[in-house]
């Protein structure tokens, strides 16, 4: 990683690297914690622990910069963990493995973390960095911002001290982020009947494969399919012949677009010939609907030992139809705000349970800019859903964070991107869950804004950062710290 270490933002690319090299998957981030906090403590620096585990760390003002307004700089612990199929990697053991592409940076088959390792890293090297003028400075490392914001939700009030919130978990060098989308749970458990299946009959896996996947709120508008959606529409074609379910599963992520679906069916052996030609015919269809959009989509259909039960007819219309009619993708466009989704909704994980309690879980994320409308979508898919049975539980209520018009902090960084880049930055809306939100609850008087470099296709093994943009992002973050009054 020679190319990185030469770049304007090369402290950066040091703690990035060693972040990689130390798993830390949402749920596992406490072997990055030691490092993180060993570290601190080879280099003087305060770090304390809350009961949470977020990590806060706090570095004195630059001599001549202590009556400046105290900032806290923030990022989260955790990364998505998403693979290609075929990949090996564990990301409770492995090292994340870097490979530099022209002007991007990603990893090998898998998510590369920089969504939020670029910010902890710029974070990091702000604290190593003893010529940096800032005002007092706190860092605040939350964990398990991915799967839960359990950090932001259990950060207590005064904690501390700082009066600016300085985000870094922004995916877009150039933008400027002052409000986001809100964000709510959706958790479905859909009981079903089995019953033995017929002797002679013979079984096959269907799955659909290749999809690009990627952040159910950053990417929901980009017209990507949704493996589990798409997967449930390809058996409305299958009236041809009689067929049998005998397992669904999809997704494992709430908050990421499901690349990947499959089912396992039972049919007679005379229909096999049929099948495979009608999984042939809806390859082409599938892909000519996401031409351009998802190319190296597969459907396929192999072989498989025949199972001993499947769902029963009732049990089996039941669970197709109630993933047909549950409402997914983009609902509604901000009309302030250009390209940016106001409410949407994510079908991200079915999982299927087969003892002691029979059911299919599924998990949705819905996400708005507006309250009412969050809880509105939320409302419908539970009556969907529960029309067929289901047992709906709804958690994870977080708010979104509305603009400040008259945010100080955002006028000092505007005012050094244009000395720094002779432009403006654009001001922006994320359709995302930042931690703000939930801040602004134990911190209402914090003037916040958020930035970051070019990622893109978080969440996805095609997950990479414009290297570039991340020398950007160094020089402005540390112009503004420099300037806060």
């Amino acid at each position: 990683m020679q190319l990185l270490q030469s770049r304007t933002a090369s402290p950066v690319w040091s703690f990035f690297s060693t972040i990689c090299s130390i798993p830390h998957p949402s749920k596992h981030e406490q072997q990055l914690v030691d490092w993180i906090t060993n570290w601190a403590s080879e280099q003087n620096i305060q770090c304390v622990q809350d009961n949470v585990g977020n990590l806060i760390l706090t570095k004195p003002a630059f001599a001549g910069y202590e009556d400046k307004t105290p900032v806290v700089l923030q990022a989260h612990l955790d990364m998505v963990p998403q693979k290609n199929n075929d990949s090996q990697h564990d990301f409770v053991n492995d090292p994340i493995k870097m490979v530099i592409d022209g002007e991007w940076l990603h990893a090998d088959q898998t998510t590369l973390g920089a969504d939020n390792g670029i910010g902890m890293a710029s974070c990091l090297a702000v604290l190593a960095d003893k010529e940096l003028k800032h005002g007092p400075l706190e860092v605040l490392l939350t964990t398990d911002e991915e799967t839960g914001m359990t950090g932001a939700f259990g950060l207590k009030a005064g904690s501390l001290k700082g009066k600016i919130l300085i985000n870094t978990d922004s995916e877009q060098e150039g933008e400027l982020y002052v409000g986001c989308a809100g964000g709510v749970n959706v958790n479905i458990e859909l009981p079903y009947e089995k019953m033995e299946t017929e002797v002679d009959s013979c079984a096959f896996v269907l799955r659909l494969s290749g999809l690009k996947g990627g952040h159910s709120g950053c990417d929901i508008n980009l017209g990507r399919a949704n493996a589990i959606k798409e997967l449930a529409m390809v058996f409305n074609n299958f009236d041809g012949f009689p067929f049998y379910i005998a397992s669904l599963e999809g997704g494992s992520l709430r908050n990421a677009i499901p690349r990947e679906a499959s089912a396992v069916i039972v049919c007679d052996p005379q229909y096999q010939n049929s099948l495979e030609l009608l999984i042939n015919t809806l390859q082409v269809t599938l892909l000519d609907k996401y031409k351009g959009v998802e190319d190296n989509l597969q459907l396929t259909l192999e072989v498989c030992d025949v199972p001993h039960s499947i769902l029963t007819i009732e049990s089996q219309r039941i669970l197709l139809e109630s993933l047909n009619n549950c409402n997914n993708g983009v609902f509604a466009m901000d009309a302030h705000f250009s390209n940016v989704v106001e409410t949407s909704s994510n079908l991200g994980v079915v999982t299927q349970q087969k003892s002691p309690n029979m059911s299919f879980k599924m998990q949705v994320l819905i996400r708005s800019q507006k309250e009412q409308d969050k809880h509105i979508e939320a409302d419908k898919i539970q009556q969907s859903f529960e029309q067929y049975g289901a047992r709906v539980r709804k958690d994870g209520n977080y708010p979104g964070w509305v603009p400040n018009a008259n945010s100080n902090i955002y006028q000092i960084m505007e005012q050094q991107y244009i000395k720094l880049f002779s432009e403006t930055p654009k001001t922006m809306v994320i359709h995302a869950g930042l931690e703000c939100g939930l801040f602004s609850d134990q911190y209402p008087e914090w003037d916040m804004i958020s930035f970051g470099p070019t990622i893109n296709f978080p969440h996805s093994p095609d997950e990479k950062v414009q290297i570039a943009s991340v020398d950007k992002y160094w020089e402005l973050l540390k112009a503004t710290l420099e300037a806060v009054e």
